[in-house]
């Protein structure tokens, strides 16, 4: 008896089906039930070299997203669950449109379906739902186990987090209130007040041969009274890993580094990706952050950069950028009560053909406003500079090709 294919199972899931899960759940009387509405509009500004960039009478380049998250929550004496249903519009025009990312390399089957799905060579416009989170979790005295669909967070790094292995938020998004989740099962053990054990099997698609399932462990404690030491082993994707992390703070000056060891087994080489950061907050709160990435699966000159786009790791997302070092900056801070400031600069170099460093910038400044306690208004603005892409759409550095665009988000919690 065959099984039914990942696209037949995401035709049949459906709101129906989701009220089908939840009924055998316990009485909803101690159930929470939340949402957020998300609404955000993106233009840009397409130069030569630039992704999205056609001809001088068609520079401009526009998105906008309505999203809608339903949460519904429980917690009580032995356990917790919890459903997230997100349903969103999107509609793009000029900019690509990238399918990929870590979460869908850990999920069994993705749950989600498209009502609307147009596309022609210029724009999209998609509207669908998905499953992002189905989680149950019980509790034995000082062990937890939890099953489903969950968000897995690793990771002290300010802009990168090596640990993160089953994938990371990119120092750029806007968006990381809600981690994607994953198909896992995740084993908590708290031997003692300072310290804990964690246990994941994450699952594969099942209709993706190529992608093994992954299982790691990951130990965090406690070491005096202002430091932290994690330790992480296992084996995604089928690669083995191994890592580090230790984070502390000397006279208010908070440093950490962090790295991991990968095997690979699709070239079967090996790899160490690693970060070094320090950050300081000043009497007024104004926050001051810098992190030096080092991954030395990527690149160090122009001409790789073509090859390593092809890489399962980078177009996932899980080895975040395609050159070997990156340096990151940022400064935070609150203007008034209501108004938080940020702004954010990483840069990259890499050899040319003369063998000469040249360097790519991408710079982002991010307003956000409290309109209330349940909503806000983000301004984003964002700049690069650098080489930009070949005439055969092929990159010449980091963050050259990345057009100049504004964005505007409105989010409401209720």
């Amino acid at each position: 008896m065959t099984r039914p294919s990942a696209v037949s199972m995401k035709r049949q899931f459906s709101p129906w089906l989701l009220a089908a899960v939840l009924l055998p759940l316990p009485a909803a009387q101690a159930a929470e039930l939340t949402g957020r509405l998300s609404m955000l509009g993106s233009t840009a500004k397409a130069e030569q070299g630039d992704i999205g960039y056609i001809d001088a009478d068609n520079k401009t380049l526009t998105a906008d997203q309505q999203s809608f998250r339903l949460m519904l929550d429980d917690v009580h004496d032995n356990g917790e669950w919890s459903v997230h249903l997100k349903t969103r519009r999107q509609h793009l025009s000029g900019y690509p449109v990238n399918e990929l990312n870590s979460s869908g390399l850990f999920r069994y089957r993705e749950l989600s379906h498209d009502w609307l799905d147009e596309r022609d060579s210029n724009s999209a416009t998609r509207v669908g739902y998905e499953l992002d989170r189905a989680l149950y979790k019980h509790r034995f005295d000082n062990i937890t186990l939890g099953i489903g669909r969950q968000p897995i967070d690793w990771g002290t790094g300010r802009f990168w987090q090596p640990l993160n292995v089953f994938g990371a938020f990119a120092p750029t998004d806007l968006d990381t209130d809600f981690k994607p989740g994953i198909d896992a099962a995740v084993l908590d053990w708290y031997p003692s007040a300072f310290s804990s054990v964690t246990a994941v099997y994450a699952f594969a698609p099942d209709d993706n041969t190529t992608i093994d399932d992954s299982g790691a462990f990951h130990y965090r404690r406690q070491v005096g009274e202002r430091s932290e030491l994690t330790l992480l082993a296992g084996r995604v994707i089928g690669d083995d890993v191994m890592g580090a992390a230790f984070e502390s703070e000397w006279s208010g000056l908070g440093w950490r580094i962090e790295g991991v060891h990968y095997n690979l087994k699709q070239t079967d080489e090996s790899a160490l990706f690693w970060i070094a950061g320090i950050d300081y907050q000043f009497n007024d709160g104004t926050l001051i952050a810098a992190e030096w990435y080092d991954n030395n699966h990527g690149v160090t000159d122009e001409a790789s950069l073509v090859v390593t786009q092809s890489d399962r790791l980078v177009s996932y997302g899980l080895q975040p950028h395609l050159g070997r070092r990156v340096l990151g900056i940022s400064v935070q801070r609150d203007i008034t009560p209501l108004l938080n400031g940020n702004y954010m600069m990483l840069s990259s170099a890499l050899k040319d053909a003369d063998n000469h460093l040249s360097a790519s910038m991408l710079h982002q400044f991010n307003l956000v406003y409290s309109v209330s306690n349940e909503s806000d208004l983000l301004l984003s603005l964002l700049y690069a500079n650098g080489k930009g892409m070949t005439p055969m759409a092929e990159p010449q550095s980091e963050f050259g090709h990345t057009p100049t665009s504004m964005t505007v988000r409105l989010r409401f919690y209720f």
